[in-house]
């Protein structure tokens, strides 16, 4: 399969005004042209949520289209199906035929938006030139990985806003290359993200002992049980921080979303209760109602995380503590698409999310290496290379042997492969387990006051000048902040000030919210640092 990779027309050069590229789009389409001409067939491609994925790889199918090469989108829920078919069609001006259940089937259409669920029960798959998998972050799962070795010569492009994993794999071997888009402060200080405002509290949910899940993550019927708890803030918080906006509350599980919403419409708010199980029909209704302001809250869990586009979403309320940066990324990010009247987004966290991922401005570091996990509860150790990470979910299903010891016991032997290395080896259930336990039923309700993330020129001046000291004399990164403390207003250095600091030194954010807390906390004459 051959395709011209010379970029001999303006990417922005498309028949609808309303579709031209922004110069961060058009950079990030050039570069994963420039990926492919280098013979990397498999590209990752990772832009921040709200920045507009689907219009980038919407004139990207649109340059295959006009070379004779068809194009599959995948993706794994109903919302960015539609979504992804729509956008494709406005942009390319062609039809588009679905692969899912209780869609018309046209398999002669050049482009094909598919379900991954319905895609893999085909037996035969569309003859295309181009692979676009949506929210790629899922694609390590068998299910991707069987689509993509059915196109060995088709070029292949992922698309997330956040090219991670909590359960210690990676993408190494299912990329060749990756490629990193413009960072969410440029596009904030642009205009084409919203301004933020963060309302937290130094006392929330205690996730200590909180079993994590298979997946990485905590496990829900423990966090629930904590979560609920904290049911009497919620409201009480939204009303003093976030009175009438248009708000989307991200619960623990349904019971939990429930019971948010009934306090809501105890207070006299109007508020409705969504979750995967509830029926498009509604699901529908209660959108239009929630749009068009009949419904100021909409409570979920585990709906609206993923696929879910409604500028006029003006805060967030996030009472679901996550061990994922991907899921606090998402959250947060459902508040920053600007509309008009909006002048900053508002996020109200009775979580440690914040703190444990940083704010959703900070600029991170991407890479399709695998990070090794701490070894504990459900974790495996490469006898290879010692990565520590979680089995895949198929590789839990089937043991691939039995062996029989002395006495004519039975274990059952299960089969991984190291997503860092690539070794494979054999485990039996147990290995690994450890930790956990019962979590601390440690709820301390706290009066939620506005982070300020503003960052004073005076005080970056005096930062500069010390780091480069720092830097040219070769001394450690903690007499930095030994340094700072001796600031006669160290008391006013903002949490945007300690990002700063965290940024210039390499440190991750919540190094700047623990050092923010201690110097307001504690007098800095007595204070004892651990560096």
């Amino acid at each position: 399969m051959t395709f011209d990779f010379a970029i001999d027309q303006k990417l922005t050069n498309l028949p609808f005004s309303q579709f031209e590229l922004r110069d961060y789009q058009k950079e990030l389409t050039e570069a994963i042209f420039k990926e492919w001409a280098a013979d990397n067939r498999r590209v990752l491609a990772q832009l921040p949520t709200g920045s507009g994925k689907t219009v980038c790889f919407s004139v990207i199918a649109r340059k295959f289209l006009e070379q004779g090469l068809g194009v599959l989108v995948i993706a794994h829920r109903k919302e960015l199906i539609l979504q992804a078919g729509k956008k494709i069609e406005s942009v390319t001006g062609v039809p588009i035929g679905y692969i899912k259940a209780g869609m018309l089937s046209e398999p002669e259409l050049d482009v094909q938006v598919a379900s991954i669920q319905s895609l893999t029960r085909r037996k035969h798959y569309p003859d295309v030139g181009l692979v676009i998998i949506d929210e790629a972050h899922h694609a390590v799962s068998q299910s991707y990985t069987k689509v993509m070795e059915k196109y060995p010569e088709a070029y292949i492009l992922g698309v997330t806003a956040t090219p991670c994993r909590t359960d210690g794999q990676g993408f190494k071997w299912l990329f060749d290359s990756l490629v990193t888009g413009v960072s969410p402060r440029r596009l904030i200080d642009d205009g084409f993200l919203s301004p933020f405002k963060l309302y937290a509290s130094k006392k929330a949910i205690n996730t200590k002992g909180v079993k994590t899940t298979s997946g990485g993550d905590y496990s829900q019927d423990q966090l629930e049980q904590l979560a609920m708890q904290m049911i009497s803030d919620v409201v009480p918080s939204w009303q003093k921080h976030a009175n009438g906006l248009k708000t989307i509350i991200f619960a623990v599980g349904v019971e939990h979303s429930q019971a948010i919403t009934a306090e809501f419409m105890k207070a006299g708010i109007k508020a409705e209760h969504l979750d995967g199980k509830t029926s498009d029909a509604q699901r529908e209704a209660a959108l239009k109602r929630f749009e068009s302001g009949e419904t100021t809250v909409l409570s979920n869990c585990g709906l609206f995380s993923e696929g879910f586009d409604l500028p006029s979403i003006e805060a967030v309320q996030i009472c679901r503590p996550t061990r994922s940066l991907i899921m606090h990324l998402q959250m947060l990010g459902r508040a920053l698409r600007p509309a008009p009247g909006k002048n900053h987004a508002v996020i109200i966290d009775h979580t440690q999310n914040w703190s444990n991922h940083g704010l959703p401005d900070e600029e991170r570091e991407w890479s399709l290496d695998p990070i090794s996990l701490k070894y504990g509860r459900f974790i495996l150790k490469c006898p290879a290379c010692n990565h520590c990470f979680k089995a895949l979910s198929h590789e839990q299903l089937k043991p691939v042997k039995h062996i029989m010891d002395k006495d004519g016991n039975i274990t059952p032997m299960y089969q991984s492969t190291c997503p860092n290395c690539c070794h494979q080896f054999l485990w039996q259930q147990g290995e690994g387990v450890g930790g956990g336990g019962s979590p601390d039923i440690d709820v301390e309700a706290g009066e939620l006051e506005e982070v300020g993330i503003q960052v004073n020129p005076e005080f970056v001046a005096y930062v500069d000048e010390i780091v480069e000291n720092q830097q040219s004399t070769g001394k450690k990164k903690g007499w930095v902040f030994f340094r700072l403390i001796e600031h006669p207003r160290i008391q006013e250095f903002g949490l945007g000030d300690w990002r700063y600091v965290a940024k210039q030194l390499g440190y991750k954010p919540g190094w700047a919210w623990f050092k923010f807390q201690e110097v307001q906390e504690q007098s800095v004459k007595s204070q004892e640092i651990d560096f």
